[in-house]
Parts: C-alpha cells; structure tokens; sequence
C-alpha cells in the first residue's frame, strides 16, 4: 500500500495516547500552558468532559475541560502564543489552542504567523514534535 506524501495540507494533532504510554501527563504541559484566567477557573485534578462546539462544522465534541478553555480562552491571549516563543512551542500551542483538532501547517501558520507552512512541516516532522506526540491525523 502507497505511503500518503505529507504536504503543507496534511493535517497533524497531539496524540494524547502517546504521552500516556511514555508515562508522561499531558493535562500537566496542558495546565501549565494555561492563561491566568483558566488556572484560576480549573485545577489539575478537575477532570470533567464538558461539550465543545467546532466552531467550524458546529459539531459538539466531547473535551477536557482543561483543552476546551485553553482554546476557548487562552488561545484570545496575546501571551499564549507570542514571537518569542520557539516555533515548536508555538506550533505545539497552535493545536491546543485549536482543541486539538487536526490542523494543517497552513491553518498552524495562520495562527501563529511565524515561519511559512513549508517550514512548519518540516517542524511537525522533527524529532522534537515526534517526543511532544504529535503525529499526522
């Protein structure tokens, strides 16, 4: 069977399977990653699903409280995803900030308007994205 070629179309999220088989916590790097004002509506052990609207499709998906007001509520924070961050952190940030949706590197760059879609492939394909789990959707 033909390998899909990976184009700047390709979409990519955050396997959230993967950080629990490396025994890492995802919804720790997501609460940590948190604007102010959800830290201070949520804590770490509030493990609630709450109903999400795509705001694209208006389907209602199932989340994480904790990803449901980052990209609720965070991702309207200037500081969320700022110039200064590395492009990994930011394009990382760019999928929470989304709901972890599946995203390409063009919808990436439209949010975090660094680099070029070309370059944010080549970034979603690096080792470094590869240890943060995230994969092609």
């Amino acid at each position: 069977m033909p390998v899909a070629r990976l184009t700047i179309k390709s979409k990519f999220k955050i396997d959230v399977s993967y950080w629990e088989n490396q025994g890492r916590d995802f919804r720790a790097e997501l609460y940590d990653a948190l604007c102010d004002e959800c830290k201070s509506l949520y804590s770490l052990q509030d493990k609630r699903v709450v109903d999400h609207v795509n705001p694209e499709t208006g389907e209602i998906i199932r989340m994480d409280v904790l990803l449901d007001c980052a990209s609720d509520v965070c991702s309207q924070d200037i500081n969320f995803i700022n110039p200064h961050m590395p492009l990994t952190r930011s394009i990382f940030r760019a999928l929470i900030a989304a709901g972890n949706l599946p995203q390409s590197p063009e919808e990436i760059h439209a949010r975090i308007k660094k680099g070029s879609p070309q370059i944010i492939l080549k970034e979603l394909l690096s080792v470094q994205m590869e240890r943060d789990g995230v994969v092609a959707a």
